[in-house]
Formats: structure tokens, sequence, C-alpha cells
């Protein structure tokens, strides 16, 4: 009966593999493959190393058949249903990439990384507890991965669970202080428990150390806004506007986002007396949500700030209307 080792290329065809890979040299690595797999077809370990090859290429569905081909080779050979899962996580194919997940951690229930992974797709997925199961697994197994303690905070978060979440939250930054990530998302937690005062100071940790970290900058601001501290928060808010990680492709709820960041910084500078940069603001904002009802009303304010009070109370009347009285008709809204 012919054994896993039989199936594979010789131990020097491996160790040239190895080195080809190692150069960087993805074309060579893929061509060294093709010549190896005719010679030894059922090699597990070749049509993974060729998957990779392929991935790195960014020719991503020739990638999964490679990983898919070295499972159906020998369903025991890990590494490529841990490539495969990735990948299709990377792809946004949650579901494939757990059921991957789910025979990884059956083979291997000891594999942490697995149980992590597993845990993010599920997250994904909006699984909170399930997840939350297998991030605890993962910490008990390796209880040094930061990584694994900052997503089990963040299922915690999302079940309600704050002071558990807080305590793997503090975990996580125990075991890596710089871990940005678990700072910002500490301060996000310290705000839902009405701890606004502990919530900046971890924000401010986040932006110390990654300066250009626009989400919490933005978060910061809405803390300062709350305290009173509206200098401050104009300023946070503009940094992560300047900072601008957007892209035009973004989805929706990006736009969003980006749409009320304008919104809130333009009412912070109506509050102090900035008028023109309110009214700036508010033009961004309408340039996000042409169609939004709000907005002239809110730039009705500001034009009436700037002294322009016919053309602000248009603007409030097109927004909001005027209540009328009329003897016949009784009240209305007039818009118009």
């Amino acid at each position: 009966m012919t054994g896993i080792e039989d199936k594979n290329p010789p131990r020097s065809d491996l160790e040239k593999l190895s080195e080809l890979y190692n150069s960087g040299d993805l074309t060579a690595v893929k061509n060294f493959c093709d010549v190896l797999l005719a010679a030894h077809p059922h090699s597990a370990i070749v049509h993974n190393v060729l998957g990779v090859a392929l991935e790195g290429q960014g020719k991503l569905e020739d990638s999964l058949v490679a990983y898919e081909t070295a499972a159906e080779k020998d369903p025991n050979h890990l590494d490529s249903c841990h490539n495969a899962a990735i990948l299709l996580g990377r792809l946004g194919r949650f579901e494939e990439a757990k059921d991957k997940y789910n025979i990884i951690v059956d083979l291997a229930p000891e594999d942490a990384d697995a149980h992590n992974n597993l845990g993010v797709v599920l997250q994904n997925l909006n699984e909170h507890s399930l997840a939350a199961a297998h991030f605890q697994k993962a910490v008990v197994i390796e209880p040094r991965n930061a990584s694994a303690f900052f997503n089990y905070a963040n299922s915690l978060k999302e079940l309600g669970e704050s002071d558990k979440a807080l305590e793997n939250y503090d975990h996580s930054l125990r075991i890596n202080p710089s871990f940005f990530l678990a700072h910002n998302n500490r301060g996000s937690l310290l705000e839902m428990m009405g701890r606004d005062e502990e919530a900046r100071k971890s924000y401010s940790i986040a932006i110390n150390l990654k300066p250009n970290y626009f989400t919490a900058y933005s978060n910061r601001g809405g803390v300062e806004k709350r305290l009173g501290n509206y200098q401050e928060a104009e300023s946070d808010l503009g940094k992560a506007l300047e900072l601008d990680p957007w892209k035009p492709e973004d989805s929706s709820e990006v736009s969003n986002y980006k749409f009320r960041l304008h919104v809130s910084l333009g009412d912070i500078q109506m509050y102090l007396g900035q008028y023109e940069k309110a009214l700036d603001s508010y033009e961004s904002a309408t340039a996000i949500e042409p169609e939004n009802k709000d907005l002239p009303a809110f730039k009705g304010n500001a034009l009436a700030g700037l002294g322009k009070l016919s053309e602000g109370l248009k603007l409030r009347q097109k927004s909001f209307g005027f209540i009328r009285f009329d003897i016949a008709e009784g009240v209305s809204i007039v818009h118009d």
C-alpha cells in the first residue's frame, strides 16, 4: 500500500522548493510545483505550496482549488485547510471559512490559532456566543496570545458582559502594552459603561501609539464633546477627517460614518461661533448625502450666525417648515 511519504517528491526536491519559496520568486515556485506534480500528482505538500504561490500572485480562485486538492489528497494536511480558511475569510466567504476551521478544531482541538481564527469568522457572522467559546479555548491553550484575549473581549462586549470584557482587554494589554487597537476598543467599552474620563485616557494612549489612527481621534472627539471640551473635540474630529482614510468604493456604512463626523464637527463649530467653518462642514456632509432633509436647516443656522438672516430662514423653512394657521384650513407646515 502506498504511504503518504511515497506520494511526495524526494526530500531534495522539497528542499529546492523551499529555497525557491524563500527567495520570493513565486513564478519559479509555481513552475517548479507544476513539474513536481507531473511526477507526484498526489502530493498534498506540493499542492499546498502551489496554492500559496498562486495566492501570492493574486490568483485567488486557482489558489483555493489547489488548497482543496491538497486536502483531498491528504485529509490530515491541516496547513492546506488553514490556508483555505484564511483565504475564504479574506474573500468574505465566512460560512465556508467556518466549515474549514471546524474541520481543523475537530482534528486538532489544541490548535489555539484555529480556535482564535474560527472565533473571528463567527464574529463576522454575528455569532458572538459561539465565538466567545472558541476565544476562551484559545486563551486557555495559549495564555500569552494578546490577540485572542482582545478578540474574546470584543465578543463579550457585544454580548453585554462589560466587566468581563474589560478584564480581557486589560489582560491583552498586560501581554502587549503597545496594542493600540485594544486601547481604542477598551475606550469604547468604557464609554458604554459611562466612564468617559477613563475612555478619553484609553483613546489618548491609542493615539500616542499610532498617531495616524483616525478612529481613536474620532472616538476621543466624541468623548470631549460630551465632556464639554469643545475646543479639544473640534481638534480631534478635524484631525480624524484630515487623515481621510476613506475610499470612493467604501460601503454606505462607512460613508454614513464620515457624514456624521462632518455634521458633528459642524455642530461643535457652531457652538464655538465658528460659523464659516461650520458652514463648510455642513457643505461637506451635503456632498455625501445631498438628499438629507435636515442639513438645509443646519446650514441655515450657520448663515444666520453670519448675519445672513434671510438666506438662513429660507433654508430652515425648506428643512423644517413654518407653522401656519389658516382659519379655513387650520394648522399646517409650510416648506416653500
